[in-house]
């Protein structure tokens, strides 16, 4: 009875942590697909360590559907940022920038989020340089950034 209970218990954890998650063809997490929202785009993406993947760099200003998977081991966030600095060149402050300095502005974030979790956020974006990062403690510093152009 016992080997039951404890074999149920497992069997249900496992359908918990599989739920709503697309596998790719060797069984891991795939990359999400969002759909573009009326009159905008689809911008879909990957964290884990130590890297940001975007589906694409460049889109049309307007609203712009991000939906992002966390397929690392950590829990890490996704942050778009405006700014004219390079990608990867935002001047550091300690472990992470600040996300209110000079030369930096956010129009918005999916926020932290757990392993084998997806995410998606709508932000209406203007035409100009943008950085798509995880400014968690040491992340950004260590290659978790993404470049995208927006363009009118």
């Amino acid at each position: 009875m016992r080997r039951t209970a404890v074999l149920a218990c497992v069997l249900l954890m496992a359908a918990t942590v599989s739920c709503g998650q697309d596998r790719n063809d060797a069984g891991g997490l795939a990359t999400p697909h969002g759909t573009a929202p009326p009159g905008g785009v689809a911008v879909n993406g990957t964290v884990r360590e130590w890297r940001i993947t975007l589906d694409v760099n460049k889109i049309k200003a307007g609203p712009v559907r991000f939906t992002t998977v966390n397929l690392g081991t950590i829990t890490h966030e996704f942050v778009v940022i405006r700014t004219d600095y390079a990608e990867g060149k935002i001047p550091m402050a300690g472990e992470r920038f600040n996300e209110d300095s000079e030369g930096v502005s956010s129009p918005g974030e999916l926020g932290e989020f757990e392993p084998t979790i997806a995410k998606d956020t709508i932000l209406n974006l203007s035409p100009g340089h943008y950085q798509v990062v995880c400014n968690l403690p040491g992340h950004y510093h260590s290659g978790m950034h993404a470049e995208l152009e927006v363009v009118a």
